[in-house]
Order: structure tokens, then C-alpha cells, then sequence
């Protein structure tokens, strides 16, 4: 709920922040602290919700300033953002009202040279981002017990886009992040990142979920291993698997970044403890790290072995099995 950050709670009239968890009328969309609210019990518009009353968002586009430490719209007129805290730059040193931030800040920053200063100093050296993360991380930048520059050593060059989408996640109390890639790539994501246990888990997931249409080919082709499922069954399961496959990939989006933060953060601890050198245990880290177009390609083939397997289960009536797919 972006564009709630900085207004004004309709119950304490303090600024709605980052750090706040937020609830909305769902009547008018009046926001309100979730406190605030629990304790009036009700929006405190109700009486003019019958005549059709919607809150309205309640400064003008020249009142407001985008801070360039948290991409969020706040006030002017305010030395210091109302979503995040951090203190804005002078009037005249402010990105134009209109450049909007993308999540991972892909127009403000050079990630090569980003990438770099993480490299040499272990912190990035745009002010306003590195506010951010000491906001999120605090001081010492220190993300789950690890220092940024150990993460931005494992992750490779997409690190400030992970980073950036991980001090939001932190500032936000929230495990979600939008991922169309863990999304629409399943398991080869996470092989793709390195992250091992999520990837085999999505894979059976997966595996398992396709268990109608496997049951369907060894009846078809009459195979003495098919269970005795009747077709309106089978239909009803088949249904059943497509939803909970929906809601599987709809999981993945939410969840994939953070699925990969655990993972990562799991691999780091370890590397950490086995390699007290720092220049040891970058090398290490950059080696173990990064991405893997191997590992997809082994993840096909682990594909390509198991559907070979399953057709020597197949029972003697191949042809109708042929029939089907070519009519």
C-alpha cells in the first residue's frame, strides 16, 4: 500500500510510515494505524459511508517530494521523509518529482560501478541508499547476522537489486517480495541462484502435482501399475492438482526472494566460520555464490531421466497413447 506511506493516520494524525503496520477502511480506504484502529473499533467515517463517502488521498502533486532513500512520495515542505525518516537533500539538490524509483532503483544507480564500491568498501557509497540500509540493517549493515559485503560477494551483480528488495522487505515487516522470475520459472530459478533446497522441493512439488496426467497415460496405455481410479475421479483430482499448482506458482512469486535469502544466508554462516580470511573467503564466496546455467541444464536432464523412467511403466498399449497425441 505505497501511497499510503506518509499520510496522516485519520485516527492520530501522525505520518504513516515504513515501519508501520497499516490498515485500511474497506469501506471509504480511509488508512489508519492498526493500533488506531482497534482502538476506535470502527472507521471513523462510518456515519458517511451510506452517502457514498471515499477517503481522498490529502496533498496535491506540488506539495510532495520523492525521497531518494526509500522511492516513497513525502512532504516538501519536511526536512526529513515521513515513510522512512531519512533526511532529504536540499530543494534544488532533489531528483525531479516526476522520476519515479523501479524496485531495485535501476534508474538512479550504475549497478557495475554499485557493485563495485561493494567490492572495495563493503558499502555502497550513495548516501541516500546506504540511509536506507542502515535504517533497515542499522548502523553496521548487517543483514541476518551477516555484513552486506559478504552478501554482495555471494549474490554477484545482481546484488544491489536483491539488497535493495530486502531493505524494503526488512523496513516493511515482511517476508513478501514480488519475484517473476521464481514466479514463471519454478524450480529453475532456484537452481539457476544456487538455492538447492528450495529448488529439489519445487521440483517434487511439481512432480507430485503432476500425478493426474501420469495415472492418465498408464490407463490409457493400459499399464498393469494403474491404480483403479474411475474417470470422474480422476477428473476431480485433476482439478484439484491444477488449482493447488496455481496457488504453487502464486507462492513462488511472493516467497522466491526470501526462499533464496534463507538459502543463501545458511551458505554464507558456513563459509563464514570455514574461512576467517577475508581474502579467502571472498574467493570462496564469489565461487559458491553467483548464478549456475549448469544447474538448469542438470535440472532438465534430471527432468529428461525421470520422464524416461516412468515410460518403461507404461503398459502395452502404446498405440493408443500415440493415437491420442497425434489423433
Amino acid at each position: 500500500m505505497p501511497k499510503y506511506y506518509g499520510c496522516p493516520c485519520e485516527g492520530c494524525g501522525k505520518p504513516l510510515t515504513l515501519q508501520d503496520d497499516i490498515v485500511v477502511c474497506p469501506d471509504c480506504g480511509a488508512p489508519y494505524h492498526r493500533d488506531c484502529y482497534e482502538k476506535l473499533g470502527r472507521c471513523i467515517h462510518a456515519p458517511a459511508h451510506a452517502a457514498g463517502y471515499e477517503w481522498k488521498f490529502p496533498y496535491q502533486e506540488s506539495e510532495l517530494c520523492t525521497c531518494p532513500a526509500c522511492g516513497e512520495r513525502t512532504l516538501r515542505s519536511e526536512s526529513v521523509c515521513r515513510c522512512c525518516g531519512a533526511a532529504l537533500p536540499p530543494e534544488g539538490a532533489q531528483e525531479p518529482a516526476d522520476r519515479v524509483d523501479s524496485d531495485e532503483h535501476s534508474e538512479e544507480f550504475d549497478y557495475s560501478t554499485f557493485y563495485r564500491q561493494f567490492q572495495e568498501t563493503g558499502a555502497p557509497q550513495v548516501d541516500p541508499l546506504r540511509q536506507t540500509y542502515q535504517a533497515a540493517f542499522g548502523k553496521e549493515e548487517v543483514m541476518d547476522g551477516i555484513p552486506c559485503k559478504d552478501w554482495a560477494d555471494f549474490i554477484g551483480p545482481a546484488s544491489p537489486a536483491y539488497l535493495s528488495a530486502y531493505c524494503r522487505m526488512q523496513l516493511s515487516h515482511t517476508k513478501t517480495s514480488m519475484s517473476f522470475s521464481a514466479m514463471l520459472f519454478g524450480p529453475f530459478y532456484f537452481f539457476y541462484r544456487k538455492a538447492w533446497k528450495p529448488a529439489f522441493a519445487f521440483l517434487a512439488a511439481e512432480l507430485v502435482l503432476a500425478l493426474p496426467t501420469f495415472i492418465d497415460l498408464l490407463q490409457i496405455t493400459d499399464s498393469s501399475l494403474a491404480p483403479g481410479l474411475s474417470t470422474s475421479t480422476l477428473l476431480t483430482l485433476s482439478r484439484v492438482c491444477s488449482v493447488l499448482s496455481f496457488l504453487l506458482m502464486i507462492v513462488r512469486g511472493l516467497y522466491g526472494k526470501w526462499l533464496y535469502r534463507q538459502s543463501a544466508a545458511e551458505k554464507i554462516r558456513r563459509i563464514r566460520a570455514e574461512f576467517p580470511d577475508a581474502a579467502q573467503r571472498k574467493a570462496v564466496l564469489c565461487a559458491q555464490g553467483g548464478t549456475s546455467w549448469a544447474a538448469v541444464l542438470g535440472c532438465l536432464v534430471l527432468l529428461m531421466v525421470i520422464g524416461s523412467a516412468f515410460t518403461l511403466l507404461l503398459g502395452p498399449n502404446v498405440d493408443a497413447l500415440i493415437h491420442l497425441v497425434y489423433g
